[in-house]
């Protein structure tokens, strides 16, 4: 019974835009801890235990029971033989924001240089990976966006990211440059791998996993001295998409309007559905610094902010 409850729930959400990926495994998990107790309804005490026997950090324990108390709330409204556990039970851990590493346009450079002469020599993976890398700095492209491409989904008008976050699908228009890459890049796929419809492929001719792709990034990062194996904050892959998001805003329009629609633009670019979710992405910079301090001084002699 819990296990049909965790796909009506998991179903009703996805319906509305999520995927709850981590939220489905930590459900299902505590549904089959139930069912092995002989439990056909969520019970308090038995969530406690399930997460007190889990491994994991504080934070992660309060995510675990999060979880499960949304699940539980929604159980509840139908059914109030459904109990809602404590959500504080193990305090108020708060997810903390991890500081992205900013990329320079020397680093990216770099990055996309030193990728190319990767091995094994003569094989295709080197330029994958550098065309990949060039692509998320480029476009902000989410890593799950830039894999999901096909063929088909690279056009003269653009590219296609089908079906991304909140199932959307946009169009992203891409620079010169960006497109001369890829055209290049295509037609030496085209002529050395498989049938495979993804753009970017694996040695074996098949669509690229999330991991290889991340281990690949790391070992290039740490070749090139931007952090080592034992320095914090490690450079991240998500970390391109912070270093397209401040170079937009760093190099776009000086005047109070034009940032405005900059602003919208780049929202929509990104594919995110409130201009609010892009301000995550905006760091800190001594050039971008530099033009908050124009900005404030223009407003403070009189002009717009």
């Amino acid at each position: 019974m819990l296990t049909a409850a965790v796909d009506a729930y998991l179903a009703g959400r996805r319906a509305a835009g999520f995927q709850l990926t981590d939220p489905e495994g930590i459900l299902r998990d505590v549904a089959r801890f139930a069912a092995a107790k002989g439990e056909a309804f969520v019970r308090a005490r038995t969530v406690l235990e399930w997460v007190r026997a889990k491994d994991g950090t504080a934070l992660r324990r309060c995510v675990r029971l999060r979880t499960v108390v949304h699940w539980a709330r929604f159980l509840q409204a139908e059914d109030e033989r459904h109990e809602v556990p404590p959500p504080d039970a193990f305090g108020r851990q708060r997810p903390r924001r991890r500081p992205p590493v900013l990329f320079t346009p020397q680093d990216v450079h770099a990055l996309v240089r030193d990728t190319r002469a990767l091995g094994p020599e003569g094989s295709l993976q080197p330029l994958v990976y550098s065309t990949l890398f060039g692509l998320l700095a480029s476009t902000g492209l989410r890593i799950s966006e830039a894999l999901n491409l096909r063929t088909e989904d690279v056009t003269p008008e653009g590219l296609v990211v089908r079906h991304t976050k909140f199932g959307k699908s946009r169009l992203l228009p891409v620079h010169d440059t960006t497109r001369d890459a890829l055209a290049f890049y295509l037609g030496r796929r085209c002529q050395e791998a498989g049938t495979c419809a993804f753009v970017f492929l694996s040695m074996k001719g098949r669509k690229l996993h999330p991991t290889t792709v991340r281990n690949v990034f790391r070992r290039v990062v740490r070749s090139r001295g931007i952090a080592g194996p034992d320095e914090q904050p490690r450079p991240r892959l998500h970390d391109l998409r912070f270093y397209f998001a401040n170079q937009v805003l760093t190099n776009g329009p000086d005047d109070h309007h034009g940032i405005s629609r900059h602003m919208v633009a780049l929202t929509t670019y990104l594919g995110h559905r409130d201009v609010r979710n892009s301000y995550w992405y905006l760091e800190a910079t001594p050039k971008l610094l530099a033009k908050i301090a124009e900005r404030c001084e223009d407003f403070v002699n009189g002009g717009h902010p």
